[in-house]
């Protein structure tokens, strides 16, 4: 790197998260916690129908009803322009802050009413009267593909908002002369359930528009208000602070982040709006909506030469910014996963339907993916003969085999792939033997394997922003370092995180550090927190910014010491001379002629101790090259997971016995907060795979609005979990760092779906759709042509 970086490498350092105190004992600040004298409280009027014309909105009731400040529509906020569609190769959709003349899901926003408090804001929106004229609705998937389906957009010639459609001779013959195994799998729909659902509260200082929201990329909320408000970036500010988890839905930009401000602005008052929980399974982005046609040719050996695969996701009405396609792209370019397949293709459909838009959830197009691949090998397996182990072994990157590209572009540096594997067969038979005496029905093992996309390029994701992340390091007068970074915190440690990296590559004790985030105003522009990025693209930037700042500081100290700038180094806060540790002095000594004696700088020396670094990834596509090929992450983690199932045939529930997930995030910079991360993350992939579904009628509405009748797991659902860590660096990121953010959950639903299938494996019975239900796994027993009841494995 250039600009003098700070070259000296990191250490582990499992240290608490210091944001831990102030978070458990309820001194957080969230948007909820934000009053400002004078606030209204805003209530949204959102569509009851799936499909409906606007004739016209009648809110003359709500306006004279008490306490009642405004009312506005979709056609009072027509000056606010569309959020810009951005992204290439995806049709627009030029979705309104309010709707105006149609709605494509229930929960649209319809209208908003601002009053004195909550409660007259609700009981007005109750009588606002929309005029809807029904139109005919697009339930799924299969009927958004029909010839002649109802268009959701009049423009377009059919609901398919993306297609793809690769055509390769050469792969095709590999497919006519080969034993092909095939089948089809489905992730149904489910979504993030954060903790604290979304809110906004703006409010209008000193002719600044001021927002705090929920969200994990403030600076790109930012500029979404300015394009759709008209207003310049300076005069608007956003801060997230203590955001309660986001899990990837709160990557996107909502139409309330957009009308809140707006009503500020207009209002000249601050102007709140919390999300209840039916708002969030109403108008919060779904996710994991995808349909797997996959394909795998085998030669004669048992090897497979190729896969190939039709895949369709459902991104419901698609109004939602960035748009919900990115995800089922990485499902497509991540197809062959961690294996050593020659060939590969996929095809691509997204559609829309009438449903809530789809977007980001944890994993972002993995976890479909992974459950689709790994039980098609199962299926490989049983039909070629093969124990499904050995199939694995076969085909999984082998360390010689490093650096290694996929067929579609995938670069993938470093890893582990093959021993993760091993160390998971290891444990599941010495687990399954352990815990065999306790099942209650039959028992099971099955793994996953996989490898997880780090830092991706946004550009293939927003169609504007790239890759690049800020940070700035300044130290105070009084020693104290800040290092400020356009991250967005959500509960995942990135305080720990960057103080960390600041004490560590300045040399300063880590209680010296002071973190900024989640401001625009005291951060750079960064893009936020999502795709396991943050710890590496702030190694990258923090790195930058020490490098200089140190620069600076030797300087400093030499001329205090009559020392060369070269001989100087920091040691726990101290400059001294190289070899002589009595020789030296304090940050705050170095900042005193800094900011007070400036005349008593080294000749040509500024005044200040502030540097930034924009770290900008190496070797990261944009767009696909001639071949087709895309490399969209600057490096790629890899996990196996393995699990132990005690199925009880007669009821078909699945009992939890023992989950393992080995995980290569290179180094491990504070490895009880990776714990964490995939501790949570394995939680999330449980609900996928046993429980959480989004279900509508074929009238679009939705069967699912609360949590009695979504279910997430609980620590009672969680088994015994262990966690190994392998530690492969990376040979193109800063410190050989990798991500684990995403890890926990991509396993989880194919490593359960194959521990099940193992587990009445006499029956062959095949799962091939999730969530794994009682009922679903009593209807596939009823199904098997010779179903048995012998219990035991």
């Amino acid at each position: 790197m250039s600009g003098g970086a700070a070259t000296a490498g990191l250490v582990a350092d499992p240290r608490p998260r210091r944001e831990d105190p102030r978070l458990l004992t309820g001194q957080g600040s969230y948007v909820a916690d934000v009053r400002l004298p004078g606030m209204l409280e805003a209530a949204f009027v959102r569509s009851p129908l799936a499909h409906a014309r606007i004739r016209a909105v009648d809110t003359d009731a709500a306006r004279a009803a008490p306490g009642v400040i405004a009312v506005l529509t979709g056609a009072d906020l027509s000056d606010v322009e569309p959020f810009p569609d951005l992204r290439e190769r995806t049709r627009p959709v030029r979705q309104r802050a309010l709707c105006i003349d149609r709605v494509r899901y229930v929960g649209a926003p319809l209208a908003v009413v601002v009053a004195e408090d909550r409660y007259l804001a609700e009981d007005a929106a109750e009588l606002v009267d929309a005029d809807l004229e029904e139109l005919p609705v697009v339930a799924d998937m299969d009927a958004a593909l029909a010839p002649g389906a109802p268009l959701l957009y009049d423009d377009w010639p059919d609901d398919r908002i993306v297609a793809t459609a690769p055509v390769d001779p050469e792969l095709d013959a590999i497919f006519e002369t080969h034993q092909v195994v095939r089948g089809t799998y489905r992730m149904q729909r489910h979504t993030a359930m954060p903790m604290e659902t979304r809110g906004v509260v703006a409010t209008v200082e000193r002719g600044r528009l001021l927002v705090w929201t929920s969200t994990q990329v403030p600076h790109v909320v930012r500029t979404v208000i300015a394009r759709t408000l008209g207003l310049p970036e300076h005069r608007i500010r956003v801060v997230a602070g203590d955001v309660g988890g986001g899990f990837g839905s709160k990557l996107h930009v909502y139409p309330e982040e957009v009308v809140i401000p707006a009503l500020a602005w207009r209002l000249r008052r601050p102007v709140r709006w919390i999300e209840d929980r039916r708002e969030h399974f109403l108008a919060s982005s779904h996710a994991r909506h995808q349909r797997h046609d996959l394909e795998a040719a085998v030669d004669e050996r048992g090897d497979i030469v190729a896969v190939r695969g039709d895949l369709v996701c459902d991104v419901g009405s698609g109004e939602i910014l960035p748009p919900g396609v990115a995800p089922a792209f990485v499902s497509a370019g991540s197809i062959t996963g961690p294996y050593r397949f020659p060939r590969s293709q996929a095809r691509l459909t997204c559609v829309v339907t009438n449903k809530t838009p789809s977007g980001a959830y944890r994993g972002f197009g993995t976890p479909e993916i992974v459950f689709a691949l790994e039980r098609l090998l199962e299926r490989v397996a049983r039909e070629t003969g093969q124990d499904p182990v050995e199939l694995r072994r076969r085909h999984l990157i082998r360390p010689e085999d490093l650096p290694y590209e996929t067929p579609n572009g995938r670069r993938i540096d470093s890893g582990s792939h093959l021993e993760a594997f091993e160390r998971a067969v290891a444990w599941a038979e010495t687990t399954r033997e352990r815990l065999a005496p306790t099942a209650r029905g039959s028992i099971g093992v099955g793994y996953a394997n996989y490898i997880e996309g780090v830092s991706p390029n946004y550009h293939a994701t927003s169609g504007l922003w790239a890759q690049q992340e800020t940070s700035t390091l300044r130290i105070e007068p009084d020693g104290t370092v800040v290092v400020a970074s356009g991250l967005g915190p959500m509960g995942q440690g990135t305080e720990t995180m960057l103080a960390t990296l600041a004490s560590q590559l300045l040399g300063v004790p880590h209680d010296q550090v002071e973190v900024r985030l989640g401001d625009t105003d005291l951060s750079p522009y960064g893009l936020g927190s999502f795709g396991s990025r943050s710890t590496v693209v702030a190694a990258g930037a923090v790195q930058l910014a020490a490098g200089r700042l140190l620069d600076k500081v030797r300087t400093i100290a030499g001329h205090l010491l009559e020392a060369s700038a070269t001989d100087i180094e920091l040691v726990d806060g101290r400059a001294r001379v190289v070899g002589s540790p009595d020789r030296s002095v304090g940050l705050a000594e170095v900042a005193h002629l800094a900011y007070f004696r400036t005349f008593d700088l080294p000749p040509g020396t500024e005044p200040g101790l502030e540097a930034t670094g924009a770290y900008e990834q190496p070797g990261v596509d944009h767009r696909p090259n001639a071949q087709g090929k895309l490399n969209i992450c600057l490096t790629y983690a890899n996990s196996t997971h393995a699990c132990v199932v005690d199925v009880d045939r007669a009821t078909g529930v699945v009992r939890l016995l023992a989950h393992l997930a080995v995980h290569d995030a290179g180094l491990l910079l504070n490895p009880q907060v990776v714990d964490g991360q995939i501790m949570g993350g394995v939680a999330q992939g449980i609900g996928g795979a046993l429980y959480e579904q989004l279900l509508h009628d074929a009238d679009g509405q939705p069967l699912v609005t609360s949590f009695m009748d979504y279910l997430v797991p609980g620590a009672p659902e969680v088994p015994e979990l262990t966690i190994d860590h392998l530690s492969t660096p990376s040979t193109t990121t800063p410190f050989g760092l990798k991500g684990a953010g995403e890890a926990g959950a991509t396993g989880v639903p194919a490593a359960i779906a194959n521990a099940v299938c193992d587990a009445l494996r006499d029956t062959g019975i095949d799962i091939t759709q999730t969530p794994i239900t009682p009922s679903s796994i009593r209807a596939a027993l009823r199904a098997t042509p010779d179903p048995t009841t012998t219990e035991g494995s």
